[in-house]
């Protein structure tokens, strides 16, 4: 049985995820393959789905809600009629501000006009950003000045001063993905003030979560900049996989998680202790549009973490 995963670019949290898992599942199941493949962003992940061409992904909350109330690059014509059932969730990002260390921006107050890096331009975690700022009229001060590149290219951009701010995400409180590890080892940062437009913004974003956190996670270098709040705007991920998958091999992926997390953890720190039932459910969160596969169903009933207000997908 090959579950064929869209996943975000090569070096993002996502694609580490599904590779860690892909490893392992291919040593513990003689007939599942869990197949990582790079669609560039969630939105085409979703596009591919409803074409035919892969039968599984991962999306993030944010871009799920366009897709399914057709709004940003699933307005009409573009939208999607075609979806796949919850699995589990496999992902929590905290998104911050960051600045080179020699840069005099302080705070998110300095940054109109400064040349900054928001993401890939497909991204939905780019498109999130964009929405949350431009209902507070933010954005018009960034875009301006905003540097499109690759996540592959963002040191580099760093490293020769092509850019001065950028927004950056840790993983799961504790790991960066690979291309802010880059960052980390050729370029001296610090995280900068979220001042209170921003951060109203962020509160304000019913399309993302918002949480204060103690300490920025994940690097190497003192990146915390200063004794101020660590404001982050979230994004939680949980894995789809179609209808037409048997129930059996999504019970089985989810044992094979829930078993051998620590070996997954060992390609990739970032995967999650599924050791915890509750582990897998954190990212359920549309519900009412998407039914829950069957397999997936069978194990939360049996691990005691079924929600009777979720609704079983068909078989």
């Amino acid at each position: 049985m090959d579950l064929t995963v869209g996943s975000s670019s090569s070096g993002s949290s996502t694609y580490g995820n599904s590779q860690a898992i892909q490893r392992v599942v291919s040593q513990q199941s003689d007939y599942l393959s869990f197949i990582t493949q790079d669609a560039g962003g969630d939105p085409q992940s979703i596009r591919l789905y409803a074409d035919g061409e892969i039968n599984s992904y991962s999306a993030g909350n944010y871009i799920m809600n366009q897709a399914l109330s057709e709004t940003g690059p699933f307005a009409p014509p573009d939208n999607v009629d075609t979806f796949p059932q919850l699995g589990f969730g496999h992902l929590s990002l905290n998104l911050y501000w960051m600045a080179l260390e020699d840069s005099d921006i302080e705070t998110t107050d300095d940054l109109p006009g400064r040349d900054v890096y928001c993401l890939p331009a497909g991204w939905g975690l780019r498109a999130m950003t964009e929405e949350m700022y431009g209902k507070a009229g933010l954005w018009e001060g960034l875009s301006k000045n905003v540097v499109n590149v690759e996540t592959s290219q963002a040191a580099s951009a760093l490293a020769e001063g092509r850019v001065e701010a950028f927004i950056v995400y840790t993983s799961n409180y504790t790991q960066l993905p690979s291309w802010a590890s880059e960052i980390d080892s050729r370029v001296s940062v610090r995280a900068i003030e979220m001042t209170d437009e921003y951060v109203q913004a962020a509160k304000d974003f019913a399309g993302a979560g918002y949480e204060e956190v103690d300490e920025i996670g994940g690097w190497e270098q003192d990146v915390q900049g200063g004794d101020f709040p660590k404001h982050t705007w979230t994004e939680t991920y949980p894995y789809y996989f179609s209808p037409d998958i048997p129930a059996d091999a999504i019970y089985d992926l989810m044992e094979i998680c829930h078993n051998n997390y620590k070996s997954m953890q060992e390609a990739n720190p970032t995967i999650l202790d599924w050791s915890d039932p509750s582990n897998f459910t954190f990212a359920l969160t549309h519900t009412d549009e998407i039914p829950i596969h069957p397999g997936a169903a069978d194990w939360y009933e049996e691990n005691g973490v079924w929600d009777d207000s979720w609704t079983r997908g068909d078989e």
